[in-house]
């Protein structure tokens, strides 16, 4: 199986974190997060990752061995400048089978070979891992009809609602709507392909799920982690590195 990381931003929202180093080898309890994902993904059954790279792109590739990182098949491309959530997909030879694309921030328990199987059970052009998400109102909502007659009152209400979890399986057929070139987002080609009357199924994450766009997330991800490495990375979770044999480093202090 395939897998394709999306490591190219700035994560300037980690700044001073990100001033010096890439967002894809911010620490998570003393782990770059971009080293969890490929741990993961070996252990779900993948064997060839390719990972887009952008800022600082020479920290990530000494970060792991020439073409391989733990039994995984590696190759590089490079973002001359940003290019969304699926412009990157462009620089990549044509999928030859169903694909995992997702982002190299993002800490969660899902099991990335049940994704797979069950896109290919649906027969979907693309599915998109969502997580449940759930904002608390600190003052009572209230709604109006049309003569401005209060029709619901709702004191602090929690709104509840599913946000994209930066994980997608892609059909190949899917990229025949993206551009040659450019910036391109994933909600773009995601709405084409609907436009189109394709399926794009949602397959909604019932584990952990944690973005580490901000200090504030990434302080909730690592406390997280630091909890229960073994629901993240299994028996992996007492190895050591796995390109140096000794423990990982702490990138980001």
């Amino acid at each position: 199986m395939r897998a394709v990381v999306l490591a190219g931003g700035e994560g300037r929202r980690l700044w001073p974190t990100t001033r010096h180093i890439p967002k894809p080898l911010v620490s998570v309890d003393g782990i770059p997060i971009l080293h969890i994902i490929l741990t993961q993904l070996k252990d779900a059954g993948f064997t060839h990752v390719s990972l887009s790279l952008g800022y600082r792109a020479h920290m990530i590739k000494s970060s792991l061995t020439d073409g391989r990182w733990a039994d995984l098949a590696l190759d590089f491309v490079q973002e001359e400048e940003p290019l969304g959530t699926a412009g990157p997909l462009a620089l990549l030879p044509p999928f030859e089978d169903s694909t995992l694309v997702m982002n190299a921030d993002l800490l969660t328990d899902i099991d990335f070979g049940e994704l797979v199987r069950r896109h290919k059970k649906a027969g979907a052009a693309a599915t998109v891992a969502l997580s449940r998400q759930a904002i608390d109102i600190a003052h009572g909502v209230v709604e109006l009809d049309e003569e401005r007659r209060v029709t619901d009152f709702r004191e602090k209400p929690r709104l509840s609602f599913l946000v994209s979890g930066g994980i997608y399986v892609l059909e190949p057929t899917l990229l025949r709507w993206l551009p040659p070139r450019g910036r391109h987002d994933m909600p773009a080609l995601l709405d084409r392909a609907r436009s189109e009357g394709e399926r794009v199924e949602g397959h909604v994450i019932e584990g952990d799920w944690h973005d580490i766009g901000t200090p504030e997330q990434l302080r909730r991800a690592t406390e997280a982690f630091r909890a229960d490495r073994t629901r993240y990375l299994g028996r992996a979770a007492a190895a050591p590195c796995a390109k140096t044999g000794a423990p990982h480093e702490v990138v980001n202090g």
